[in-house]
């Protein structure tokens, strides 16, 4: 397997640090003959848009391309990705890979796209959900499955989950703290010891996507684009 980017086509060893989403997205790729148990669907009120992809490449025949979309082009958006898939396409790609697309936070921020405000939206800069639907309907029509990146260690300082009592952690002195062993001061970590925390970012669309394949009628990590009804 390789990734494409601007270095051109380069061997899949230099890019084991993938991040968690495509570790799980892997996992569930690599074993669709035995599908792993899944817990049931906590919140049964999104539903699928479209049709899931049938072309979804064997992890061994991955060609990815990483779109950060602020640098990608000079719109710095959904459209301008669209733009451009067919010279992606050109360079062998088969799957196409998202950076966070969410509103950013501001309050302490450093304007990074990790640093989410809400798991649930498309941020305003890149465009809107149906612009997202249209880059994954292009895509697919191209060939190219299409995966998110899932930030799910933190939030923004600003995110309204702050508001929740126990849903981050907090230091000695009972402050809300950034990643332990991190400088990453712009997001506050999440506490996974929170059972309501963790069935909140559950239900959130992207974690929906790799927890949820099936009962979403899904293919492995393919993005998923909900709606309420």
């Amino acid at each position: 397997m390789h990734q494409v980017g601007l270095f051109g086509i380069l061997p899949i060893h230099l890019f084991r640090l993938l991040n968690v989403a495509l570790g799980i997205c892997f996992l569930f790729a690599c074993r669709k003959e035995s599908p792993m148990p899944l817990p049931p669907d906590p919140d049964p009120k999104y539903r699928q848009y479209g049709i899931p992809f049938q072309g979804i490449p064997a992890t061994q025949d991955i060609v990815m391309y990483e779109v950060n979309m602020r640098a990608f082009s000079p719109a710095g958006n959904l459209q301008g990705v669209i733009d451009r898939l067919d010279s992606i396409k050109l360079l062998g790609v088969n799957v196409l890979w998202i950076m966070p697309l969410h509103p950013v936070g501001t309050l302490k921020g450093i304007n990074s796209p990790y640093c989410i405000r809400d798991f649930k939206a498309v941020g305003a800069d890149y465009g809107t959900l149906n612009d997202l639907r249209r880059l994954t309907d292009a895509a697919h029509a191209k060939g190219m499955a299409v995966i998110m990146d899932w930030v799910a260690n933190h939030s923004s300082w600003d995110h309204p989950w702050m508001q929740n009592e126990g849903w981050h952690t907090r230091n000695a002195q009972g402050q809300v703290m950034h990643p332990p062993g991190t400088n990453w001061l712009d997001v506050a970590d999440l506490n996974y010891q929170n059972m309501e925390m963790r069935a909140a970012m559950v239900n959130t669309p992207t974690t929906q996507t790799l927890i949820f394949p099936n009962e979403l009628t899904l293919q492995p990590f393919e993005v998923l684009l909900l709606t309420k009804p």
